[in-house]
């Protein structure tokens, strides 16, 4: 049943708590079960139990065994938090305290780091952000250890079906970052910058017609690049709008008397 397992595979049970048997142990271990049980289900295995205490910390032990250690006391923070093991920073409040473009790299670096370590890499360095996990090896055992890992990382809840739906680490992190809503803080971000910028026009002297051009040009190319970018969603909302001001008007005019209806002619069309 175990021949076809690699180094890495023994690698990754080992880091749940399970050791190797032997054929010759195994056997021993079967007859022994079998003269002293007439249990229907046994399963004689290993345990490393210092790696499921400490895998405990963090929520990382398999269901079944779960019965068999002790889960450490959460301990509560001042603000009513859970506290972080270790006292490490929440993963989402580091994104949110470093600029954009350090998010996706901190991200990307979180996945590649988490993927080397369910394969058995000496680190995140080898993986690259287009690798496709179906190449790298991956199947549904390891994507599960890797989604559980992630989940014990971020503190999100992601689905066992992550790789599946998201196939290169590049394209997990972007997934990631969006389910820590780092657009809302985009959104704040932009929102400061222009808190600088009008500041800084309110002590700006215009001298000569070359700056003031060159300031103007640019604010223009920045308000073209804005409007072509938002221009769809703004379609949607007037269409929306649109849509919910001719249910209005259909309303009104259903209810509207004779007098009402002549009015609104004379007032749309004129008399």
């Amino acid at each position: 049943m175990t021949g076809q397992l690699g180094a890495d595979d023994l690698r990754r049970m080992a880091r749940g708590g399970l050791l190797p048997l032997s054929s010759e142990q195994g056997l021993e271990l079967f007859d022994a079960a079998a003269a002293l049980t007439d249990e229907p289900v046994l399963v004689p295995v290993p345990l490393d139990f210092a790696v499921l205490r400490r895998n405990a910390l963090t929520n990382d032990v398999p269901t079944v065994l779960r019965s068999l250690v002790r889960k450490p006391i959460r301990r509560l923070g001042e603000d009513g938090r859970t506290a972080a093991s270790g006292g490490a920073e929440p993963f989402a409040d580091r994104m949110r305290a470093v600029p954009v473009p350090e998010r996706e790299r901190l991200a990307l670096q979180l996945v590649c780091d988490h993927v080397a370590e369910v394969l058995g890499h000496a680190s995140g360095a080898s993986i690259k952000p287009h690798d496709a996990f179906t190449e790298l090896g991956f199947d549904s055992l390891t994507a599960v250890d890797l989604r559980n890992r992630l989940n014990t990382a971020t503190g999100l809840r992601l689905p066992a079906t992550l790789v599946f739906d998201h196939p290169t680490p590049g394209a997990l992190s972007e997934h990631i970052l969006t389910e820590i809503a780092p657009g809302k803080a985009a959104l704040v971000s932009a929102l400061e910058a222009l808190d600088r910028l009008e500041t800084v026009f309110d002590a700006l002297t215009p001298d000569g017609e070359g700056p003031v051009a060159t300031v103007t040009a640019r604010l223009n190319a920045l308000m073209a690049r804005w409007n072509e970018e938002c221009g769809p969603a703004r379609a949607r909302d007037d269409v929306s709008n649109d849509a919910g001001n001719d249910f209005n008007l259909s309303q009104t005019l259903g209810t509207a008397s004779d007098d009402e209806l002549f009015e609104f002619i004379d007032n749309k069309f004129g008399r």
